[in-house]
């Protein structure tokens, strides 16, 4: 037992003695250095960065910063790795095992510190409008760089930029522009150094809405480029001349226009249309008013029959719209048609089934022939024709309701049908083409107010009770005759008459026309003036230039309102004395170029002192 005892005695001893015994070796004036800390350890950093706290340095110590262990790329790094508060830079998601070194009198004291960093994290917010059924903006974070990648069908996405340029899919901020009624599953990746993270959204999309539409016209809170009627829905469309129009015409890369189902009427003229937009005829079945004019159309579609409530289709100006698809018969409500200059080459027999037209106009436009079937456009009230190779079909006698009408006859021989007398309700009527004869019912068109015939070799016959026009006003002739029937005198409303081609004499009814205001018979070879010509009270003009005339009836001078008399390049030589009873009204005379003596030439002068005279012309 006391063995046991004594045994732990002596170890202390022995322990005791060494200690003393290193003491004593150790000099008396040296210390040892006082610790220095690299400070505690950091754990789930989430910024990728840290401020370091070692030990502040004192005077003649100098300190560094190693990276022991843990990932090492550019990103990883320390500000200044000689401040004992430096900032370390790591990378998400990686742990740190840091040294810290002093030297303080060529001696090296050093300490460890741990530091860890959260993973790398992102998200995305998203944000839309109540109306967007079919788009999504999305806010993804972002470190070094992202893209975004979107998994099912979708329309397209567009990078909202912020000043740089980079491909749309990898700006941090974008709007997603879908499809309707799909589902995408979207992400968004970002990067800090070689680590990624992402997020992802799901967006499943209604219908396409008006609002969306009118965002993607650029047109959205514009209001004097729409209308809408009570219940928010848009009706009517007008961009006049803006380009933005030419959206309507790319249905793939905005079918959102498809929404705008409820338009009624639609304004587009003079817009870089190339193509009637397929968006029209496909949604827009209640339009009722629709001009695409000035544009850069090339043809209709076949399915325009679709627009069933149209009632106004105006299309001129446009390059070459060829024929008229025979769905256009489709169009029962059609009321106005204005396809001027439009390139149009055809009109199928179905054009005969638009019983609501009350007006057409097809000027400036060349084409065959009208329909066989045109007759029965009971309402048309305006028809402004295109130039035609053959002449009118007979039905056009059946247009009853017919009050203003003109076209033009290129081929040769052009004729109007027997009976087009039956359109009692006309009142303005322009033909251009070489009609040589009018039919005998031609007189029956007791309404016609304005009777125009040019383009022709002249009328050879014209009916012999032409006289019954009671309401004519205006009268344009190209004629090829002696003279005219003396029932023409009974023309008691005309008030301005313009003959051209050839007449050698007028009726002596010729005085009968009470109201007119104005004559002009220039290279008719006419010989002669009627002395009835001195009935017509209210005559303001007579122009007779390039005639046969030799002389003037006395009865001239019974023309108290006249004030312009054009006589030039005939071959009068006298000129009668009752002249000098228009010396306070006429104000202009043109007597150049015939062939009377100087005297007479003196006569007039002094008969009409106020009266400009014109005596001679270049030419004469």
């Amino acid at each position: 037992m006391k063995r046991t005892h004594l045994l732990p005695i002596l170890l202390v001893l022995i322990a005791i003695l060494s200690s003393c015994q290193e003491i004593e070796e150790e000099p008396n004036d040296l210390k040892l250095p006082p610790p220095s800390h690299g400070g505690k350890d950091v754990l789930d950093v989430k910024d990728f960065m840290v401020r370091l706290n070692a030990d502040s340095l004192r005077p003649n110590e100098q300190g560094n910063w190693v990276i022991l262990s843990g990932l090492k790329e550019d990103k990883v790094y320390f500000s200044d790795e000689k401040d004992p508060k430096t900032i370390f830079h790591g990378m998400p998601g990686e742990e740190y095992l840091l040294l810290w070194e002093l030297w303080r009198n060529n001696k090296r004291i050093v300490d460890t510190v741990k530091v860890s960093f959260s993973p790398l994290e992102t998200e995305i917010t998203e944000s839309r409008s109540d109306y967007h059924q079919t788009r999504i903006e999305l806010y993804g974070k972002e470190f070094d760089r992202g893209k975004w990648t979107i998994l099912g069908e979708y329309k397209n996405l567009a990078g909202m930029s912020t000043g740089t340029y980079m491909p749309d899919n990898e700006y941090p901020n974008i709007k997603v522009y879908g499809l309707e009624n799909t589902t995408i599953k979207i992400i968004w990746t970002t990067w800090y150094g070689s680590k990624s993270a992402s997020d992802t959204v799901e967006f499943t999309s209604g219908e396409y809405h008006q609002k969306e539409a009118l965002e993607s016209l650029g047109i959205l809170d514009e209001h004097y480029y729409y209308k809408e009627n009570e219940n928010g829905d848009v009706i009517e469309i007008a961009m006049l001349g803006d380009g933005r129009a030419w959206r309507f015409e790319d249905l793939e890369q905005f079918p959102e226009l498809q929404a705008l189902k409820h338009l009624k009427r639609l304004i587009l003229p003079g817009n870089p249309l190339t193509k009637f937009p397929q968006v029209i005829t496909k949604s827009y079945h209640k339009l009722t008013y629709l001009n695409l004019s000035h544009n850069n159309i090339q043809n209709l579609p076949d399915d325009i029959g679709n627009l069933k409530e149209l009632d106004t289709l105006i299309i001129n100006t446009v390059p070459n719209l060829g024929k008229l698809p025979e769905s256009f018969g489709n169009l029962k409500k059609l009321k106005f048609l204005d396809l001027v200059d439009a390139g149009i080459t055809h009109l199928p027999e179905t054009f005969g089934e638009l019983t609501s037209l009350n007006y057409v106009d097809l000027d400036v436009n060349s084409i065959e022939k009208l329909p066989e079937n045109i007759g029965n456009l009971k309402n048309l009230k305006t028809f402004r024709g295109p130039n035609l190779s053959k002449s009118i079909p007979n039905s056009f006698s059946n247009l009853s309701a017919l009050e203003f009408c003109f076209f033009k006859v290129n081929g040769p021989n052009a004729i109007l049908p027997e009976d087009f007398g039956k359109l009692t309700n006309l009142h303005t009527l322009w033909l251009s083409g070489d009609y040589q004869k009018l039919p005998e019912s031609f007189s029956n068109l007791s309404n016609l107010k304005d009777f125009s015939l040019g383009n022709t070799s002249g009328l050879r016959e014209i009916p012999q009770n032409f006289g019954n026009l009671k309401q004519l006003e205006r009268l344009f002739l190209t004629l090829n005759l002696t003279t005219i029937p003396e029932s023409f005198g009974n023309l008691s409303s005309l008030k301005f008459l313009t003959l051209s081609g050839e007449i050698h004499f007028l009726p002596q009814s010729f005085g009968g026309l009470k109201n007119l205001e104005a004559f002009s018979a220039n290279e008719c070879k006419l010989k002669e003036l009627p002395e009835s010509i001195g009935q017509l009270s209210k005559l303001k003009e007579i122009m007779m230039v390039y005639n046969h005339l030799t002389e003037i009836p006395a009865s001239i001078g019974n023309l108290t309102q006249l004030q312009t008399l054009v006589l030039g390049r005939n071959r009068i030589t006298k000129f009668p004395d009752s002249l000098s009873k228009l010396a306070n009204t006429l104000k202009i005379l043109a007597i150049n170029g015939n062939n009377f003596p100087p005297s007479e030439g003196e006569k007039v002068k002094a008969m009409l002192p106020h009266t400009q005279i014109i005596m001679y012309l270049e030419g004469d």
